[in-house]
Parts: C-alpha cells; structure tokens; sequence
C-alpha cells in the first residue's frame, strides 16, 4: 500500500459538456468544447473494478458538467462499483434530463437499477435561468418514485446563505416551490471564484491577496498532498489527487501502478507545495522565471492553478 495516497473515494468527472450554462459554472463554455467529451465506459469500470479489491474503497460519485448526457457511462459505472461492493454510489446531477415524462421515467429507474443509491439535484437561481424548474420536479418525483436511497436539494449560495442578495432570494424560493416533494436541503456549496463567475458575478466576490494564506487542508474537499484518501478520474483518464493534478493517464498505465507509484516528493511542484506551502510553490514557479500576479490572489487555489499553468505554458 501506497503511505502517500489510499482509495477511499473514486470519483468520475464524467464529462465536462452540460445542458446549461450558468453564471456560476466552474468551467467557461470555449473551455468545454475543446475537451473530451466523456470518460470512456470500458476504462471507468475496470477502474472501480481494480481499485475497488485493492482498497475496499467507500465511495463513488459521478458528476460532471451533467453527467446524464452520458447516461449509458453513469449505469455503468454504478454497475460496476455495486457488484464491487461499494456501499456508497452518489450522483450529482441538474436534474435537467429529458423534456420527456416517460424517458425521464426510464432514466431514473435505470440509475436505481444499476446502483446508484444517492442523487443530489444542483437546483438555484444560477440552474434555473437555464432549466425549468417543472422539469427538474419530474426527475425528483421519477427517483422517488423509482425508490432511490437518499435524495436531496444542492444549492449553490452566493457568498453565504445568509448573505442577502437576489440569487439567494432567489434560490430560498426556489426551495419553498419545490417543498411538497418530501427531499432534504442540504448544506450546499458556494460560488467558488472562477469560470463564469469572474464574468458575471464579480461584485459578490471576495478581494484579492497578494500571497493568501493557508493550506490545502484549509480548503473544502481538498486534503494534504502527502496523506490523499481519494482520486479523481478525468474524461481524459487523466488521474487527479487534486484540481489540476494528474499523476498519470489510465488509458496509459494500469490504475493501480498509477496509484502505488505516487509519491509527492518526486514530483517538483507538489513537493514544494508540501514542505513548504504557497512559499515553497513560489520558489518553484520562479524557477521558471514565473512571478505571483501583481494583483494577487482570490484563494491558494487560485493562486496554486495560475502558477501552475504559467509554468506549464513555458515548459
């Protein structure tokens, strides 16, 4: 076993094409037409597969983009990582499947059938300038219906929930609309400062710092690079410890020798980052002759991307 990274959770960013697109995407619209379009079915299950019997993994999510564009990749997956034994099998999903009733029907049974046992429903005032809000009520009630584990609401807020703007408002009324369904609220996330976001809500966000604070443990859903409990599987099969951190390219190299050979002291960057946080990914980037924006930085995570890429644009 690898003392560095162990397998926990396996998630699969399915694709990065979507049926909306919203102010608050992570993912700009020209970025998402020159990207794979799906992460290959064959390749996702014999991932689960592997890493399944070798780590007695907990956890698999599909999420995307919208996953469901891809519904045929998503059956398979949860198949795969049912007949593994992986008792907790998550979608995330814009609820914005079919515009029809029967179809959206059959899409809900089929992700029960094939294992899926937790649906969480992307569903705000970003989703709906794009999705009809009767739409997503239907493939709520179809899962309901289809007997699903757990569902729930996952709304996006826009700085805090408590924080009084229109899309907050927005989003609270929203929830109350769709309050007869008997579904969970939960926690959500937040408007995170990149992608469409620095086009369109750029007044609700957060200043800059020039060199910020903190490390990646700091971060929600991110962990030390040195103790990683999870991977991410790109639709390129690209394997990720974190945003833009592959280790290596499945359809290259067997997962599992891609897994037990991570070590983030060979690896410049992350080691850097490592032993010496934000300061130590500065020494590294300059380097390259690669200096932090004058302009600072929303986040680590902001900062670590840009100096990353600057750095990737040179090699």
């Amino acid at each position: 076993m690898n003392k560095y990274l162990t397998v926990n959770r396996l998630e699969f960013m399915v694709t990065y094409q979507c049926n909306s697109n919203c102010k608050h995407c992570q993912i700009l619209k020209e970025e998402k037409s020159i990207l794979p379009k799906q992460v290959d079915k064959d390749l996702a299950q014999e991932i689960v597969r592997k890493v399944s019997e070798k780590y007695h993994s907990e956890s698999i999510m599909t999420f995307g983009g919208e996953p469901l564009l891809h519904p045929e990749v998503v059956y398979a997956i949860h198949a795969a990582a049912k007949q593994s034994g992986i008792p907790g099998r998550e979608l995330i999903t814009n609820g914005y499947w079919s515009k029809d009733k029967s179809e959206i029907k059959l899409i809900a049974n089929n992700l029960v059938k094939a294992g899926a046992n937790e649906v969480s429903i992307s569903v705000d005032s970003f989703h709906a300038e794009h999705i009809p809000i009767e739409l997503v009520r239907e493939s709520a009630k179809a899962l309901l219906e289809a007997k699903i584990d757990k569902i729930k609401w996952n709304p996006c807020w826009l700085v805090s929930e408590d924080h009084d703007n229109e899309w907050n408002r927005r989003t609270k009324s929203i929830l109350k609309e769709l309050s007869d369904l008997s579904i969970e609220i939960s926690s959500g996330n937040y408007v995170k400062p990149e992608g469409n976001a620095l086009n369109w809500l750029k007044e609700f966000l957060p200043p800059k710092t020039q060199i910020p604070k903190g490390k990646c443990e700091d971060i929600p859903y991110a962990e030390p690079l040195d103790s990683v409990h999870g991977i991410s599987v790109e639709p390129d099969g690209q394997i990720t410890v974190c945003n833009e951190l592959p280790i290596g390219n499945a359809n290259d190299t067997d997962i599992i020798k891609i897994v037990e050979n991570y070590d983030p002291y060979q690896i410049p960057e992350i080691k850097a980052i490592v032993q010496n946080g934000m300061n130590g990914l500065i020494d590294w980037a300059r380097q390259y002759g690669v200096e932090p924006d004058s302009k600072g930085y929303y986040s680590i995570c902001d900062m670590c991307i840009s100096l990353r890429r600057r750095v990737n644009e040179r090699k």
